[in-house]
């Protein structure tokens, strides 16, 4: 799935840019995390770096390689991998699916 580019969209991945880009720039010596050693910050922009990665946003040299290093870290493979295998599938949360058609063909609809 793909979105218009908008003004601020772009406002919003340069601020994302310059963020991981500044951490990187400071901290680069202590580690391959936003602040050298793995921490609170980089589990909390992991869903960040999965839509970067799904959406292709551009990002710069640093940034760039912060988002490597997010999308390559083991734990994360484990858990997007046992995602994969997941064979259970709920209609409802389905992206695109309307909530009538997720209740089944047959189905009554709701009062």
């Amino acid at each position: 799935r793909r979105v218009a580019m908008t003004p601020a969209l772009q406002a919003d991945i340069g601020r994302i840019d310059a963020i991981w880009d500044d951490c990187r720039r400071r901290h680069a010596g202590q580690g391959p995390w936003l602040f050298g050693a793995y921490g609170v910050a980089d589990a909390m922009f992991a869903p960040v770096a999965l839509r970067c990665r799904t959406y292709g946003l551009p990002l710069g040299g640093r940034a760039a390689a912060y988002l490597a290093t997010v999308l390559e870290d083991p734990l994360l493979r484990e858990w997007l991998d046992a995602a994969l295998a997941e064979d259970v599938i709920v209609a409802a949360d389905e992206a695109g699916q309307p909530p009538q058609a997720a209740a089944g063909a047959g189905d009554a609809a709701a009062p």
